[in-house]
């Protein structure tokens, strides 16, 4: 089998990703580093400017290379999504500095950071994905799965939208 031909490749390749086998060091002489070796400092990257809290958020994290597109792709501050592209949020819509306080204090003793609109969303999103993975079940079972191994697979693919249809009803549930 194929599979097992690879299987050695797979593994080692595996390994060397989740170990630090790979990571830069300053000179680039070394290819590996050793455990207690001081690790260089990057930078510090997407420093933006938070208007309504008037101080400044640095994302430093894996994804901070995202934030340069964020503004590109319409996500900005005052401006809000649903299913869709960015919109502007009304000036009416904003609440109160003493609302905002509650909210916060809500959601800090209910342990959320989503609200009921957006946790509405998500259900509603589980559903959708839940009612997909039934339709592929029955797709796939019928037409994709041929007896080898290749019909296996393309069954277990079920497993994306069952991912997003657990994952978005638990979060909309959870209020995370």
């Amino acid at each position: 089998m194929r599979i097992n031909k690879h299987a050695g490749s797979i593994m080692l390749l595996a390994s060397l990703a989740v170990t630090d086998a790979f990571t830069p060091t300053p000179s680039l002489v070394h290819c590996t580093r050793s455990p207690g070796a001081h690790r260089p400092q990057l930078p510090l990257r997407g420093v933006v400017t938070l208007k309504a809290a008037n101080k400044e958020f640095v994302n430093d994290g894996l994804f901070f290379f995202m934030e340069p597109f964020l503004s590109i792709l319409g996500f900005q501050e005052g401006r809000t999504t649903n299913y869709g592209p960015t919109i502007a949020v009304k000036e009416s819509d904003i609440p109160s500095e003493e609302e905002q306080q509650q909210r916060r204090e809500k959601a800090r003793l209910e342990m959320t950071n989503i609200g009921q609109d957006e946790r509405e969303r998500r259900i509603n999103a589980g559903e959708i994905s839940k009612k997909v993975a039934i339709g592929y079940a029955i797709f796939s079972s019928l037409f994709l799965d041929d007896g080898t191994i290749h019909g296996s697979l393309s069954r277990f693919a079920i497993i994306l939208p069952l991912f997003f249809a657990v994952g978005f009803k638990k979060s909309g549930e959870k209020g995370l």
